[in-house]
């Protein structure tokens, strides 16, 4: 059995705790929240052991294998360095951290203290994406040529906790490292920056961004936005067909078209949209191994180095 402690008690730790919960092999062993009813509140609800209202507590305790770490951004780097100090294998939030800077830094450390160690970018491990993706690289609508990605949501300033703060706020960070995470999964050489506009936060933080960039054989475009609904989708096009995958953040079907001919592909969760990267994420550890195969820290590093590019490009505008 595998003692997970939850690091964070907002919303997104509840969705993974409900998760967790029909996982086999995995109990929920404790949680932490700097507020010790917010920690108690959550324990009850979830049935966790223990309830910390300090993060270094949980891991300090020999009983947690695992954390998984569900804080706002800015205290990601912090966290993961703590809990590889002790020895905890580790599931973090994305982003991972706020620059590829940071992650280099972190990197450095897991060398010499290795545990294991993923970025949950969760939508690599739904069916849709995973079965979309396998008839992409099995050359179903012929080479690869584009990748267009959009992902916004209107998000009120107004009791929102990070997602406009100075830093580690933005839209970029929050959403686009969806966007991101997918070109990445399909483009491992260099990309270009072609052309970037951006809306902007009094205090510098990116409300909107849409962004063209190329490799040597692919275009693709970022759009990104905390300032309106738009439906949210993945389009790859190929030379001979289109794969679209709606909701490609957390999507449960794929659109295949070829020839005229228009086909919809359902691919319904296991459970929700967390159980994919929890269960794999175990079955690395159990294995011994030290990252993931899908998400392994290269391509995090990439996602960093990809954001930290669009921000370099909004800064020169």
């Amino acid at each position: 059995m595998i003692r997970w402690g939850i690091i964070g008690a907002g919303t997104i730790a509840h969705r993974f705790a409900e998760s967790l919960a029909h996982v086999e092999q995995a109990s929920l062993y404790a949680v932490a929240n700097r507020t010790q009813e917010k920690a108690e509140a959550f324990k009850i609800k979830h049935h966790a052991q223990i309830a910390y209202s300090d993060y270094q507590a949980l891991l300090d305790d020999p009983k947690v294998d695992f954390v998984y770490i569900a804080l706002p951004h800015r205290y990601h780097f912090e966290w993961i360095l703590q809990a590889i100090h002790a020895k905890k294998a580790i599931l973090c939030e994305k982003p991972l951290v706020l620059s590829a800077d940071e992650l280099k830094e972190l990197h450095a450390v897991w060398s010499r203290e290795p545990v294991f160690f993923m970025e949950a970018m969760k939508s690599r491990f739904t069916p849709a994406y995973e079965q979309a993706r396998q008839h992409i690289l099995a050359g179903e609508i012929g080479e690869l040529k584009k990748i267009e990605t959009s992902l916004r949501r209107h998000m009120p300033q107004e009791g929102t906790t990070y997602h406009y703060l100075p830093i580690q706020g933005g839209c970029l960070l929050d959403m686009g490292i969806y966007n991101v995470g997918i070109i990445e999964d399909f483009v491992k050489t260099p990309l270009s920056l072609e052309e970037i506009q951006a809306t902007l936060h009094d205090n510098g933080i990116e409300i909107a961004v849409e962004a063209r960039l190329s490799s040597d054989t692919i275009a693709v475009t970022i759009e990104s936005g905390f300032d309106q609904f738009k439906e949210a989708k993945a389009v790859f096009k190929g030379t001979t067909g289109t794969i679209t995958i709606p909701d490609f953040h957390r999507p449960t079907r794929f659109i295949i078209e070829r020839d005229g001919v228009s086909e919809t592909v359902d691919c319904p969760y296991t459970i929700d949209d967390f159980y994919g990267e929890i269960t794999h994420a175990m079955t690395c550890y159990e294995n011994g191994q030290y990252e993931s195969p899908i998400m392994p820290l290269s391509d995090s590093l990439r996602c960093a180095e990809i954001i930290d590019q669009l921000k370099a490009g909004i800064t020169a505008l």
